[in-house]
């Protein structure tokens, strides 16, 4: 019985053993059909990866290149001013000035690319901002909890900016770039300047009703001290004038403090009051009066910027326009307030100078290596399915 057992088990292991050399022969087989197949099927695996990978290439290599002229500005701007200024430049309205201002130059192909962009990154990739350092150069803010250093984040200012205008070589890229510039440099600042005044406006709105809401209250606390003043004089006081004049009496509370002093003291500190109380009414109406004339200038400023600013109108042409209304002038305090404001204006055009005025036009690379293999690639890998494909159709039909 055992003798018999042992020459099962020695049958079995011998055939799965002989099933074990067939299976790996079965394999190796297999594997040699493969590159059969391969080696039967290699003019057309070699054309269909060569002919596409030379066609992108030499068509990357004819086409036209691509250049960028850059100019760099020292304007510092934090997160939120960059986004303005993005969202203000890409705007519909500027476009179609930019695009207008190219057309008169006779730039008529980069002036419709323009106004055909779909979306504002197909803008980006015509005319592009960059800031420098990056907001997110030293924090990421993926990577913090710290309510401070997103804060931070939100603060930084970059100190550069760079524009960056990008065209064929068959579209005078220089004389776009120069229009594109000015674009920049005379018009976009207009925008702020509208968007300034209009705030400016807002604020002395809010400051002449804080001004008019506080008058009735102090008219009514003159009229109380006055009354105090003249029912004190009335109760028999001493003379005021007997006073030590080496005694000097702080009011700082002028609703209490002053009731616990001799009945002489309490006159002094009531004239204190009333004289501090007409001081600060005469004050309040000197400040209405003059935020009613910054009201009127400013008002009037936005009027003629809103009208200008529907054509072609340059930050120039309103420095321009500051300096003749500036002339109509007479009193100080408006003079003092137009030639600061004036000031600002060339400020603003001093930093939206270029630090280079001609920068160098630099050829934007095509990147013909790298998608010339990445045609490569896909071609191998599709002709090489393809190569199986028509070997298993054509045993088929056999």
């Amino acid at each position: 019985m055992g003798k018999m057992e042992e020459n099962t088990i020695n049958k079995c292991a011998d055939g799965n053993k002989a099933r074990a050399e067939g299976a790996y022969y079965e394999d190796e087989i297999n594997l040699v059909d493969y590159f059969a197949v391969l080696w039967k099927r290699k003019t057309f695996i070699f054309l269909a990866t060569v002919l596409p990978t030379m066609l992108v290439g030499i068509t990357l290599y004819l086409w036209p290149k691509s250049y960028t002229v850059s100019y760099l500005y020292n304007m510092g701007l934090d997160e939120k001013s960059f986004r303005i200024l993005e969202n203000t430049f890409y705007s519909t309205e500027n476009i179609e000035k930019l695009a207008e201002n190219l057309q008169k130059k006779g730039l008529d192909k980069y002036a419709m690319k323009l106004t055909n962009a779909a979306t504002i990154e197909d803008l980006k990739n015509l005319i592009s901002f960059e800031i420098s350092p990056s907001y997110f150069e030293a924090i990421k803010p993926a990577a913090t909890t710290n309510v401070e250093e997103l804060q931070k984040i939100q603060q930084a200012k970059g100190s550069l900016l760079k524009m960056s205008v990008k065209g064929k070589a068959d579209e005078n890229i220089r004389e776009t770039a120069l229009v594109c510039r000015e674009n920049f440099e005379q018009i976009i600042p207009l925008y702020w300047e509208r968007e300034g005044l209009n705030v400016k406006i807002i604020s002395l709105k809010g400051k002449m009703a804080d001004i008019e809401e506080e008058r009735y209250l102090l008219d009514l606390q003159l009229d109380r001290k006055k009354s105090t003043l003249e029912k004190l004089k009335n109760s028999g006081a001493a003379n005021t004038d007997k006073l030590p004049s080496d005694i000097v009496v702080q009011f700082n509370n002028a609703g209490g403090d002053s009731a616990y002093l001799p009945l002489a003291y309490q006159i002094q500190a009531a004239e204190t009051q009333i004289i501090n109380l007409e001081e600060q009414v005469r004050t309040n109406k000197e400040m209405y009066l003059y935020y009613i004339d910054l009201f009127k200038i400013n008002e009037k400023l936005l009027g003629y910027l809103k009208e200008a600013m529907s054509s072609h109108y340059t930050l120039g042409q309103f420095h321009s326009f500051l300096l003749a209304t500036l002339k109509e002038y007479k009193d100080a305090k408006s003079i003092d307030y137009l030639n600061a404001y004036i000031k600002q204006i060339e400020n603003k055009m001093a930093d939206a100078s270029p630090l280079i005025e001609k920068p160098k036009i630099v050829p934007s690379a095509k990147g013909t290596i790298k998608k010339a293999a990445i045609v490569f690639t896909a071609g191998l890998m599709l002709s090489v399915f393809a190569a199986f494909l028509m070997e298993g159709l054509e045993k088929s039909r056999n």
